[in-house]
């Protein structure tokens, strides 16, 4: 219930904050690292992705006919959504590549593929353990 009243919260006030956003278009805008070790962190974050995705793949084969085949194959998908979503994001980030809407929909993509797997996953598995 708790959680319930703290997103309803979120979700009405995010009219608010929009509108209250300034000159930059953001309610706060601050830098977290230098700007110069943003395209290093970019390439670091492409790599890792693609290094990801390929042993997502290779676990996906060597689990099929497992009791968590589908498991594997869904994070695997997953793997390679977030994959595409790393490249297209250093592409953009790199001025090369730019096609609007599609880190939103790519992003979309990525969630959708985690929470149905996690879900699945979970009711498969209270499934086991309570028979």
């Amino acid at each position: 219930m708790k959680n319930k009243i703290i997103f309803g919260a979120l979700l009405l006030a995010m009219p608010i904050m929009l509108l209250a956003a300034g000159e930059s278009g953001y309610l706060y805008d601050f830098s977290l690292i230098p700007e110069n070790l943003e395209i290093g962190l970019e390439g670091l974050n492409l790599i890792l992705a693609l290094f990801g995705a390929f042993f997502a793949v290779k676990l996906a084969a060597l689990s099929q006919g497992g009791s968590l085949e589908k498991t594997w194959n869904m994070l695997a998908m997953a793997s390679l959504a977030f994959a595409v979503l790393e490249v297209y994001g250093t592409l953009s980030g790199l001025k090369i590549l730019h096609i609007g809407g599609f880190g939103d929909v790519a992003e979309t993509v990525f969630a959708s593929l985690m929470a149905v797997t996690f879900y699945k996953t979970r009711k498969e598995l209270l499934a086991k353990v309570l028979n």
